[in-house]
């Protein structure tokens, strides 16, 4: 990941939470997705259109995981702040 930007407020930690959440947002929207999946003989245009969503969603959390290997966030230990 290319950013020249400078954090000032944003922690190490702060950032993989973020990660972290995006991609557990993701891995949960594609638990969802794919076990609804349409049925390709009878409903083609939904079935792509699924398909389509499917593949995004996975370009995503591969490129998040990719930059959270970049930053070396994936050995951080991430405690949530209690409410």
């Amino acid at each position: 990941m290319n950013n020249e930007f400078a954090y000032k407020y944003v922690t190490d930690k702060d950032r993989a939470l973020i990660v972290e959440t995006q991609l557990k947002q993701l891995e949960g929207e594609h638990f969802s997705i794919s076990i609804i999946e349409p049925s390709q003989l009878k409903e083609q245009q939904d079935h792509m259109v699924w398909k389509q969503r499917i593949i995004g969603i996975e370009r995503m959390i591969k490129k998040l995981r990719q930059v959270q290997n970049e930053l070396g966030l994936n050995n951080l230990t991430v405690v949530p702040e209690e409410e």
